[in-house]
């Protein structure tokens, strides 16, 4: 598989470990600044590197397109790059809008082309084992979530002309980039989502373009069970020793069988990630990782799907989905009301 990169900036490095584990040759990376470009070739021993993404669409030499732009950008160059017939993988939030991951659905579908989304949680350690418990019936029929979900992304988002947060941009602020993650688990979890109320605002960043960095959202599902979720842009400072960085999540799944807790939390590079079941009457079960963390674990997957060697661990459908109720998050922002969730399921 000869995969494009269209977009060299930070994020960039955390998907080449998994890329390249899985097997895949970085053949080519579109970034419009000049010495950006430059570098990631010569550190990653990319042959091809060009200003313009067209012209990596435009190469016999990609198969496969991995997007990792601005959220706003990605509906366009996907669509493109289906049309061109190259498969596409693409960060995060897939869209900015169901409407528009609908218009990237539609591409997928006429171009008859592969479309995956990297919800890099989908691979961690504790969204694994509880997806895995909660779906062979181990937690029995469950009620309630709460998911705590938390990075430290001040400098960024303080920082003049970057896109991080922003409305015109990033499609939003705490609720389209960390909303987007926690509502996938959630969907994964807990099925269809009903509806939405939720709450945000700036509370911590000055930078007028910059949206909620604080928000809550609580989510029904059409089963009656209920989800909170709690995010924050700059919470995980108060983790972190100075100069250094934090970001993590907090989850509980409660179920009439049993409760599952756990989580991720990484601070000044070190990762903890666990898992504790318990039931009434029982010693509590502690679970831990046997393999160290990997950055780009959901890249390898995807790419493992793609070859067809693996079922990928989210659809983009499921990307949608998660989508579709940060939309109804900020419909019920501007209201201040409960919104539905437009849902979409595979018969649609």
């Amino acid at each position: 598989m000869r995969i494009g990169i269209v977009g060299a900036g930070e994020v960039a490095v955390r998907h080449i470990e998994g890329l390249l584990a899985a097997g895949a040759a970085i053949a080519g990376v579109a970034e419009p600044v000049e010495e950006r470009r430059r570098a990631f070739q010569e550190k990653h021993g990319v042959p091809l590197g060009v200003s313009d993404y067209r012209l990596l669409l435009a190469s016999s030499e990609i198969d496969t397109v991995l997007i990792l732009t601005p959220h706003a950008l990605h509906v366009s160059m996907a669509v493109e790059a289906l049309r061109a017939g190259k498969h596409v993988i693409c960060e995060k939030p897939m869209a900015t809008s169901t409407e528009d991951c609908d218009r990237m659905l539609e591409a997928a579908r006429s171009s008859k082309r592969a479309l995956l989304v990297t919800h890099s949680l989908r691979e961690d350690f504790f969204c694994r084992f509880a997806i895995e418990r909660v779906r062979a019936g181990g937690a029995g029929r469950l009620i309630a979530g709460s998911f705590r979900w938390f990075t430290d992304e001040l400098a960024r988002l303080e920082a003049p002309g970057n896109w991080k947060g922003t409305k015109q941009l990033s499609g939003g602020g705490v609720l389209i980039d960390g909303g987007c993650h926690v509502a996938d688990l959630a969907n994964a979890l807990f099925g269809r989502a009903r509806r939405v109320h939720a709450f945000g605002r700036r509370l911590v960043a000055t930078r007028d373009a910059v949206a909620e960095d604080t928000a809550s959202l609580s989510i029904e599902y059409e089963s009656g069970a209920i989800v909170s979720c709690l995010l924050g842009f700059t919470a995980g400072s108060n983790h972190r020793g100075p100069g250094g960085f934090s970001a993590g999540m907090f989850a509980d799944i409660h179920g009439t069988e049993a409760h599952i807790e756990g989580g991720y939390w990484i601070r000044e590079g070190a990762w903890r990630r666990w898992a504790i079941e318990r039931r009434g009457g029982e010693p509590d079960r502690a679970h831990e990782p046997d393999e160290p963390v990997r950055l780009g674990q959901i890249d390898f997957a995807l790419v493992r799907a793609l070859r067809g060697e693996a079922p990928p661990p989210l659809t983009a459908l499921d990307a949608r989905n998660a989508v579709a109720v940060v939309d109804a998050a900020y419909l019920s922002l501007a209201t201040d009301r409960v919104a539905e969730v437009d849902w979409r399921d595979d018969a649609e």
